[in-house]
């Protein structure tokens, strides 16, 4: 009886062990991306290894532990890698860092964080060659002052000091709220107030969404916000994204982008085309254009394995019309996941 008594308790502790290790899980994970190319600035060519050009290197964390009742603790680690030259950014988690909640009630994350505009932004441009370092909108887009010509700063993405909330998703239809302190402790420089807010429907091969964004920076004259409409279609034999991006600037300056992708599967290959333009405006008179296609294709060696190509090509014009800006960017590649 005694024997008896001990083999239960033991199997009850067993037990318990094993319920408590299955409540809780972290999981270390990262992708290794290299190619090998050339990329050509205006008349500056170069030759090189590159790290990141499908999508970036990185390093993570993450992991989630269940409370009970639906609820739940999660967090996230993710630093970027650079793998021609091995080294890590010095280790800081510049891509994610944050601790949260989730049940329910939806998700709610705290720390550095994706703005809650940059998930439709991304969404808009997936099938436009992947959302990578080919994509057309990384010319044609204006960020700034390029060359001779001029536009609105690109919008914060990854933001700290952060708050973010998502609620579930209600018959398809969903919503992302965020928010970045300004938080302007010494010895850190300044940091910019940024609100942001998406509307998303997803159903089936259907995505569609809304983003706004609104930054106050330190000069009253460089707050701007963004909005970007956009939607992406999975018709099986191809899948295609495209968006609509409108910004604003304190100063006056406009822009109003547009791009489209189309990704079409054939067997392991994956072979996509994209096309991007953008203008730019200061009190109704152009300051910019810009015009951007690409073209590339990934090949599925295995499912966490990929060789990959692509080409981008584009250019931006001032406000005359001349070349104020030139850029080509060609390269193959593998990029790994683990």
């Amino acid at each position: 009886m005694k024997k008896s008594l001990i083999a239960l308790a033991a199997l009850a502790t067993l037990s318990a062990a094993g319920t408590a290790a299955a409540q809780s899980s972290v999981t270390i994970y990262g992708r290794l991306d290299a190619s090998v190319g050339a990329n050509k600035v205006d008349s500056v060519s170069t030759t090189q290894l590159f790290s990141g050009n499908l999508t970036t290197s990185r390093l993570g964390f993450r992991g989630t532990e269940d409370l009970g009742g639906g609820l739940k603790a999660n967090f996230q680690l993710e630093s970027a890698l650079t793998v021609d030259d091995g080294t890590a950014g010095s280790l800081r988690f510049g891509r994610a860092s944050w601790v949260g909640l989730s049940g329910g009630f939806g998700a709610v994350r705290v720390g550095l964080i994706d703005s809650a505009y940059k998930d439709i932004y991304d969404m808009g441009v997936s099938n436009n060659l992947y959302d990578s370092e080919f994509t057309p909108t990384k010319i044609a887009y204006l960020s700034g002052t390029v060359g001779s010509a001029s536009g609105v700063s690109d919008y914060s993405s990854r933001l700290s000091n952060s708050i973010r909330y998502d609620t579930p998703s209600f018959g398809g239809f969903s919503a992302g709220l965020s928010y970045a302190f300004d938080e302007n402790v010494a010895p850190a420089t300044t940091n910019s107030e940024v609100t942001a807010f998406n509307l998303r429907y997803r159903a089936g091969p259907l995505d569609v969404g809304l983003g706004y964004q609104d930054q106050k920076n330190a000069t009253a004259t460089s707050d701007r916000n963004f909005t970007v409409l956009a939607a992406a279609y999975n018709f099986g034999v191809a899948r295609v994204s495209g968006q609509y991006q409108m910004t604003d600037q304190a100063n006056g300056l406009e822009d109003s982008d547009y791009s489209f992708g189309v990704t079409v599967p054939l067997g392991k290959f994956d072979v996509s085309a994209g096309f991007a333009q953008g203008k730019s405006e200061l009190n109704g008179v152009t300051t910019g254009e810009g015009t951007a296609f690409a073209l590339g294709a990934t090949y599925s060696l295995s499912k966490r394995t990929k060789l990959y190509g692509g080409l981008l090509d584009g250019e931006v014009e001032n406000g005359a019309g001349a070349t104020a800006r030139e850029r080509r960017l060609y390269a193959v590649g593998v990029r790994h996941d683990f």
